[in-house]
């Protein structure tokens, strides 16, 4: 896994950013900011488990020019093939999971087992009177 604590200049640089195969994981987030220094152990630590699958650019929005899709801090923007695909605001842990196990194809399917039939057959139902 790539992991790059970014200082992106202008659009032209955050693009070239974005050129890669593997899905981009942008975090905006600030040294300042208490939200943020609670969530980016917690992005990192599940971060990790996906290897090289991921580039994940890190960026302080002190040194980073604005991006219109960041309204709060912290926030992760997921980027497949140069295109926003989702973001999420605040880093929650669910929703970090989710993210990273649709954009690596980790997506754990559940099999659902058809209902159990009865041991006999339904008793047929009463003559009428």
């Amino acid at each position: 896994m790539s992991y790059a604590n970014a200082v992106i200049e202008d659009k032209a640089a955050f693009e070239r950013a974005l050129d890669t195969p593997e899905p981009v994981f942008v975090v905006f987030f600030s040294h300042d900011c208490p939200a943020c220094t609670d969530a980016m152990p917690r992005f990192m630590r599940i971060s990790k488990r996906y290897g090289a699958r991921v580039k994940i650019l890190i960026l302080d929005c002190c040194n980073t020019p604005r991006h219109p899709s960041v309204k709060s801090i912290p926030i992760l923007l997921v980027y497949q093939d140069q295109t926003l695909r989702q973001t999420i605001p605040g880093l929650g842990e669910e929703a970090l999971e989710i993210a990273f196990k649709r954009f690596t194809g980790d997506c754990v399917t559940r099999q659902v087992s058809a209902p159990e039939q009865p041991a006999s057959p339904a008793a047929p139902p009463p003559p009428p009177p």
